[in-house]
């Protein structure tokens, strides 16, 4: 009975908060947020010139609200890969930017200088907000721009060339597939990996890669099993062919190799001859 009577009471003392507290003609405070300027779009962004004519890149800005005035922006631009403004790009307007009255968006302007990346250059360039200017949001407060030429086969990432390459051809065959797999980068520029299907004939070669020299690209195959036999305990090896360069491609996503094709043990124990020579596998996606 005693629990009852207190409940019954605190029911009655939660009533009158509810009902004496409440006054409907005071309306409730609205607290505006100040305005604030952000990016618009990714906090990372990539401008690629394919070709001289590429035009320029735009940097999308934006604001939390829309202004009965203009309003000026200030934003700056750094680059810790070296590009100046000036020569590898230029910005239209520069350093500042006007929100128009009425609307919530402006734009930067990006021109990259094609001449400038042509062989492989990249370039990552920050831009930033700052004040005096309308209010710095907390959020996309820097984008990063990555501007870059056209693919360069000399700029490698060995993975790329993982896959089917279901476009292969040799002198003997018609298109059909090899698979290149397990790549593994041997040091900042080479690297290695497994050729199956290499002739059509179903084993596994392995082949090198060496992008050294960013403007000659190259592969190589030592000699070994290609993975069929001339004859009874007459395997037939493959290797690229000494003193011909055999090269790859990044960008079209092909691999030449110039091969000899050698029977092993045709002589007798030790002994090869070979069953072609400059013999040309053409790799393509």
């Amino acid at each position: 009975m005693k629990l009852i009577n207190i409940l019954s009471y605190l029911g009655i003392v939660l009533l009158a908060i509810l009902t004496g507290s409440c006054d409907k003609t005071k309306p409730y405070k609205v607290i505006t947020p100040s305005p604030a300027v952000h990016f618009v779009g990714d906090a990372t962004q990539a401008y690629s010139l394919d070709t001289s004519t590429v035009g320029p890149y735009t940097i999308m800005i934006g604001t939390t609200d829309v202004s009965s005035k203009d309003r000026l922006v200030t934003y700056n631009v750094t680059s810790q890969t070296g590009a100046v403004e000036g020569s590898q790009y230029t910005l239209t307007p520069a350093g500042t930017v006007t929100i128009p009255a009425g609307q919530s968006l402006a734009s930067i302007s990006v021109q990259g200088n094609y001449s400038f990346y042509t062989s492989g250059r990249k370039d990552t360039l920050t831009f930033s907000l700052s004040e005096p200017s309308v209010k710095v949001a907390s959020f996309l407060d820097t984008v990063q721009l990555v501007l870059r030429g056209p693919c360069f086969d000399g700029d490698v990432t060995l993975s790329d060339m993982s896959g089917d390459y279901a476009h292969t051809t040799d002198p003997d065959d018609a298109p059909y597939t090899v698979t290149i797999s397990n790549l593994t980068s041997t040091s900042a520029t080479t690297g290695t990996g497994t050729i199956n299907n290499l002739w059509d004939v179903g084993g596994n070669v392995t082949i090198n890669f060496d992008w050294t020299d960013p403007a000659n690209v190259q592969v190589s195959v030592p000699r070994q099993n290609l993975g069929i036999d001339y004859a009874a305990g007459q395997p037939i090896s493959v290797r690229t062919t000494p003193g011909t360069i055999s090269n790859f491609s990044v960008c079209n996503q092909t691999i030449t190799l110039a091969t000899d094709l050698i029977v092993e043990n045709y002589f007798g124990p030790g002994q090869g001859a070979l069953y072609a020579t400059n013999y040309v596998f053409k790799i393509k996606r």
